[in-house]
């Protein structure tokens, strides 16, 4: 559960700070949605706009900075400092952009992270060591839901005000902050349904479905759209991912006629799977994943994404190979031969301090062990083995040394020439 380190933006209007206030801000501006505000060199800052497209406020770009890195993701494009058009996946500066089926990703090594799935839906993940040193519209990550944002002199404000004070000052900005307005709290028993069925019962216990159910009322009272059901599917989701991040497990709630998600190649929509993706060349991937769970396009179990000829999922068995060209399965592999001269030369093989090796073709390891190890063994006459014996070291916890060194001629056990080492 790291719930408590995320805040995310949805659907129309509706924000989540880190500390878990929900609430409604339908500007259409350009707004600090989280920056380090309280030192005197800021690291970090994400910005974000929406515009009005057919009827609906939409995410027109996010502008993000980490030091001296800025960059602006839309949907045509990925741009570093104002300049460059980005071929992602892209590594520079401790920061990583990369985009998956349904999101954009940009992690930094400052500490934060932000998602975006290419629509409605903004989510910015942040380490703890930046407590009580944000602002914007995510809030101050104090603990404290309404405080300090919502209270200002012993005076509560509404989001309204709360967010125009977001506001980015452009040059030549002649967007204008948006005004109060009544709320209108209908079709509210719809959305109760929604959120309170049985289904989401691993939700239900560890977010507070209150503030969900009347964002998706909102929704249902503002959109333009003649079907109800489409006008909920941005809150539904939102639900959806706080509850992933807060430790639960959602059901697969989509259906073909209720907020379908299409996939490409033959790959699923899971609401709730991770994102490292096992491959043909990547077969175990998911194993040594340490990132949380999302929601995203995921190849069907037992199966794995064909990364070589780009063929959907496939099964393991069915992986290609590529070398000078690619390889199906069954396929064999052959070039040259071994052409090898017999070369009369000395070499030297040794062991140092018990534990540093050197074969007799110059390769060095370090090897610890505690047992008797065979050196050298040669069958062809004269035969003979070297067998060191290998303790840990009297005065050295940690260290191994060599304690002894036996040689048998001709696997003769009654000719053995043993010698002991000091410690």
């Amino acid at each position: 559960n790291h719930i408590n380190r995320v805040c995310s933006t949805w659907g129309r209007e509706h924000f989540k700070t880190f500390d878990g206030y929900v609430y409604q801000f339908p500007g259409l501006c350009e707004y600090n949605l989280v920056s380090e505000c309280h030192s005197s060199y800021q690291a970090f800052s994400v910005h974000l706009k929406r515009a009005m497209i057919d009827g609906n406020p939409t995410i027109s770009y996010i502008k993000v900075t980490a030091n001296d890195l800025s960059f602006q993701l839309s949907r045509s494009a990925v741009i570093v400092n104002e300049e460059t058009s980005l071929m992602l996946p892209y590594y520079n500066g401790g920061v990583k952009v990369e985009k998956s089926e349904v999101y954009i990703k940009l992690e930094s090594k400052l500490g934060f992270t932000v998602m975006w799935n290419d629509e409605d839906s903004v989510v910015v993940e942040i380490d703890d060591d930046f407590a009580n040193r944000t602002c914007g519209l995510c809030g101050d990550f104090s603990g404290s839901p309404r405080y300090n944002e919502f209270i200002e002199d012993g005076r509560e404000i509404s989001p309204i005000e709360f967010g125009n004070k977001q506001r980015v000052q452009l040059p030549n900005d002649e967007c204008e902050d948006p005004h109060e307005e009544e709320e209108d709290l209908l079709k509210q028993s719809h959305c109760e349904d929604l959120f309170l069925s049985d289904s989401w019962s691993s939700c239900t216990k560890h977010l507070n479905t209150d503030v969900f159910i009347q964002a998706c009322t909102q929704d249902m009272c503002s959109c333009s759209n003649s079907s109800d059901d489409l006008c909920v599917c941005s809150t539904l989701s939102e639900f959806s991912r706080q509850c992933s991040h807060a430790g639960g497990q959602p059901p697969n709630w989509r259906s073909p006629q209720f907020c379908d998600k299409q996939c490409p190649y033959n790959m699923v929509f899971e609401e709730s799977g991770s994102p490292c993706m096992d491959t043909c060349t990547h077969q175990k991937t998911s194993s040594m994943c340490e990132e949380h769970k999302i929601g995203g396009c995921y190849c069907p179990p037992g199966t794995v994404f064909d990364d070589i000829s780009l063929r959907g999922c496939i099964f393991k068995s069915d992986c290609q190979c590529k070398r000078d060209r690619i390889y199906n399965s069954g396929e064999v592999y052959k070039q040259g031969k071994w052409s090898c001269d017999n070369l009369l030369t000395t070499a030297q093989c040794s062991v140092e301090e018990g534990s540093h090796v050197t074969t007799f073709d110059g390769k060095s390891y370090t090897f610890h062990g505690e047992c008797l190890y065979t050196l050298v063994n040669i069958g062809s006459s004269p035969a003979f083995r070297i067998l060191a014996q290998l303790e840990p070291c009297t005065h050295l916890q940690y260290d191994t040394c060599l304690k002894t060194l036996k040689f048998l001629l001709n696997n003769d056990r009654n000719n053995i020439l043993q010698l002991f080492m000091k410690s």
